[in-house]
């Protein structure tokens, strides 16, 4: 998938307000038709993802783990800023959403964990040591 084919289905899920694309644009710079809700926050987030995948065009692939890598600390800069008004947040966490739909399952297959034994009890008794105690009267 593109950059540019991203965008558009994120503008698909989370509506023309929080997305409004240009239909007409070649560069990063002028990839909004108008000023997005979050504009400070989208904005930062598409460059974010532009640069994240090492896009050098619109029509440049991008991979979902550098897309959630890019998400990630502006997330959480929003989130534990005192300012972040909750429509933010909302905004932030159906993005997050979106994302995880438009890129389907993990690339990488979940990892089996391997069968463990049954807990063995360990004797501590030649580790203990044995202490004397002083008392003084």
């Amino acid at each position: 998938m593109t950059f540019i084919e991203l965008l558009r289905q994120l503008e698909a899920q989370l509506g023309y307000h929080q997305l409004p694309l240009n239909p007409a644009a070649s560069t990063i710079k002028n990839i909004f038709e108008s000023s997005p809700l979050h504009h400070d926050f989208i904005k930062r987030l598409a460059q974010s993802i532009y640069t994240g995948n090492r896009c050098l065009r619109l029509t440049d692939d991008v991979e979902r783990a550098p897309t959630f890598d890019a998400l990630a600390p502006l997330r959480v800069e929003a989130l534990r800023h005192a300012r972040t008004d909750v429509d933010l947040v909302r905004a932030i966490e159906e993005l997050g959403v979106a994302l995880n739909t438009i890129f389907g399952a993990s690339d990488a297959p979940p990892q089996e964990q391997p069968a463990t034994e049954p807990g063995q009890v360990i004797d501590i008794t030649p580790f203990r040591r044995r202490r004397r105690l002083r008392f003084s009267a």
